[in-house]
């Protein structure tokens, strides 16, 4: 990897502390479904990205990528998801022929990178298993949860964020969340707007982003935080592995748990 020097280091750091604006990447982990043989959890990861030196934060990851490329042959247009490296996806498995610890290291070495290129992350993981009302929706509780950590983060920082989350068949439903969020959310007892929510989310190929990818990793890491994988899924990502985001994990988003992830219920 290219080395990063001083000066870019503490554009990156200062502008993490006080962005001017944030970009809020987001995806999801399991799915929402509440039938038989589905996950047994629903989970949003959200990476925040301050939009000043964007461009460089993008750069640290190409470099990454490229690292990988050179040390385990995987291209630079390969999608790395958290599910894809836990389940060795076709082509981590060939022709690649990835063992263990290089999956692991490969996912481990993504999060690693969120206290540089990021201001913060935090997930969301709905436990389906203790839902008891079968008319709940995971989707939307989840969304709800997500938002109500968004504005959180809007009235601390004082300043705008834009929603980026990856493209799926959930578009409509998550830009109706959104629009009815931005004009009347609940915090503090009390109703009141979220303005500085701008604009309608914005859907993105996971495929196309390297940051929608890393919010994927983020969620799955979260999920197997809260309900430990088995089996081989253990070993390439254990509850341990949330750990690797060290000093990015936003704890303010669930002081109980106090390590950057709200669980519900």
């Amino acid at each position: 990897m290219t080395a990063l020097d001083f000066v870019d280091f503490l554009r990156l750091t200062d502008s993490n502390v006080k962005p001017s604006a944030e970009v809020a990447y987001i995806d999801d982990s399991g799915d929402p479904g509440m039938g038989s043989g589905g996950s047994s959890t629903f989970g949003l990861g959200c990476v925040l990205v301050p939009i000043d030196y964007w461009t460089l934060r993008l750069d640290q990851i190409v470099d990454l990528r490229r690292a990988m490329r050179d040390q385990y042959g995987l291209k630079m247009s390969d999608e790395v998801k958290g599910e894809w490296i836990a389940n060795v996806k076709k082509h981590f498995r060939e022709p690649l022929a990835l063992g263990d610890g290089q999956l692991r290291d490969i996912y481990k070495r993504h999060l690693r990178m969120l206290p540089l290129v990021s201001s913060g992350a935090f997930a969301v993981v709905v436990q389906k298993e203790k839902i008891k009302s079968p008319r709940i929706d995971c989707h939307d509780t989840a969304w709800e949860y997500l938002l109500q950590r968004l504005d959180m983060r809007i009235r601390s920082t004082g300043v705008p964020i834009q929603i980026i989350h990856d493209n799926g068949s959930t578009n409509k439903k998550i830009r109706t969340l959104v629009r009815r969020f931005r004009r009347v959310s609940w915090g503090g007892g009390s109703a009141h707007s979220t303005p500085l929510l701008v604009e309608d989310p914005t859907p993105r190929e996971s495929s196309q982003s390297y940051f929608v990818q890393l919010a994927d990793l983020v969620a799955h890491a979260a999920t197997r935080r809260v309900v430990p994988a088995r089996g081989r899924g253990f070993k390439i990502c254990s509850d341990e592995m949330w750990s690797e985001m060290t000093t990015a994990r936003l704890l303010a988003v669930n002081r109980k748990r106090n390590d950057g992830i709200v669980v519900w219920p």
